[in-house]
């Protein structure tokens, strides 16, 4: 139930956090697009590169590609078998933004998607969990989804 409880405040800070954050990327975001300012990069986290697997309760999977200079949000209905494109972002229409919150007394590696002019929160933050008594990483989003490398955890 303690788990339970501290992975809640872990989502609801990050959740502060993002919402917090988007105000600074809509004002720093729209900057020039050559010139990336403050904590902004082009390039993704290499330890959250690859292909993640996540789910919505009742209504559909999601996949998250992640590649070094782009990302790509995939949804698929759970009784469809395709996979449909919902978001692309790469080159210069991708700021990555880096920060480091604190937890209890851990500090994360927070990282966001943007688009220029983006308003709303999409933070992330990679971490472990148990599936089947076995450690496997996991990356949590601020919104409440969270995201794994191998789709048969997400079944």
């Amino acid at each position: 139930m303690m788990k339970k409880i501290s992975h809640l405040m872990i989502g609801v800070a990050a959740l502060f956090v993002g919402l917090g954050l988007a105000l600074a990327v809509t004002s720093t975001a729209s900057a020039e697009k050559t010139n990336i300012p403050g904590p902004y990069s082009r390039s993704t986290p290499v330890k959250a590169r690859g292909t993640w697997y996540g789910k919505l309760p009742y209504i559909h999977y999601r996949k998250l590609i992640v590649k070094k200079h782009s990302v790509t949000w995939y949804e698929k209905d759970k009784r469809a078998g395709v996979w449909k494109k919902t978001r692309h972002l790469k080159n210069g229409h991708l700021f990555v933004r880096h920060d480091k919150m604190k937890f209890h007394k851990k500090t994360r590696d927070m990282f966001g998607f943007y688009a220029a002019n983006q308003d709303d929160a999409d933070f992330n933050y990679l971490s472990t969990k148990r599936v089947k008594g076995k450690k496997v990483r996991v990356m949590i989003s601020g919104n409440g989804g969270t995201y794994y490398h191998s789709w048969k955890n997400v079944k």
